[in-house]
């Protein structure tokens, strides 16, 4: 009897401590299947954000997108736009440059039509002469088959009253003794004063004739030689057509 009730005992003491074992493991997997509640509803969160982040960034795109486009589009109007423009100009310029290039051919038509002889040296226009007009040392004084061939010139410009020309006088790089109250400046003007004067006496007219005077500033040959020299002392003549209307359509 007494083994009996032992054994009982000992039977509910093992039920009793089963029980205890069971309920705290069941405790254990309560709270790790509140946790991963938890964790699930965090990371289903965490999805749902980024889910309308993603959407956000795929509407702020395509408005960027849209927003991008209607820039090219305007770009491009706005270029085509200014490329007319630009056409419309370099037309306008090309117009303008050969109503520039017929002025210009029409006012040397009249040197051509004279039957003057027109030469281009070191890029400038000359009316050339029968014989050149050079002078002797420090002199302005025309010799005799100069005189002629300027003569010759006056005819010529009478014929053309149309024709202008610009009369240079030119010197060698000799200088004055001091005190002799002239220099180079005044022996050009006045060997261009003189040809001018002749063509004048031979019937051109006044408004035809201009003159010009370069001192020994424009030496045509090498002042270290007596040749050279030779070749500065010279009066030439070179086109001087009327270039108002050429100014006017150029200016502003």
């Amino acid at each position: 009897m007494r083994f009996i009730l032992t054994a009982l005992i000992f039977v509910m003491v093992a039920t009793s401590f089963q029980s205890c074992v069971s309920k705290k493991k069941f405790d254990e997997l309560t709270a790790a299947k509140a946790a991963t509640d938890q964790a699930l509803a965090e990371t289903q969160s965490q999805v749902k954000t980024l889910s309308q982040e993603k959407d956000a960034l795929a509407a702020e795109m395509a408005a960027e997108k849209t927003r991008l486009n209607g820039e090219i589009s305007s770009i491009r109007t706005e270029m085509t736009a200014q490329i007319a423009q630009v056409n419309e100009k370099l037309n306008m310029t090309e117009a303008e440059l050969k109503a520039v290039k017929d002025e210009i051919n029409g006012m040397f038509a009249a040197y051509t039509n004279s039957g003057l002889t027109m030469e281009e040296r070191d890029g400038r226009l000359y009316l050339v002469t029968e014989a050149p007009v050079g002078f002797r040392s420090s002199s302005s004084s025309l010799t005799r088959d100069q005189r002629k061939a300027i003569d010759a010139m006056a005819e010529k410009l009478k014929a053309n009253p149309a024709v202008k020309v610009l009369v240079e006088g030119h010197t060698d790089n000799k200088q004055f003794a001091a005190g002799a109250g002239t220099d180079n400046w005044d022996l050009s003007y006045a060997r261009a004063k003189a040809v001018a004067t002749r063509l004048i006496k031979s019937g051109a007219s006044p408004a035809q004739i201009t003159i010009a005077s370069h001192g020994d500033t424009m030496p045509m040959g090498d002042n270290a030689t007596k040749e050279g020299r030779e070749s500065n002392r010279r009066t030439v003549l070179a086109p001087n057509p009327d270039l108002g209307g050429l100014m006017k359509a150029g200016g502003n």
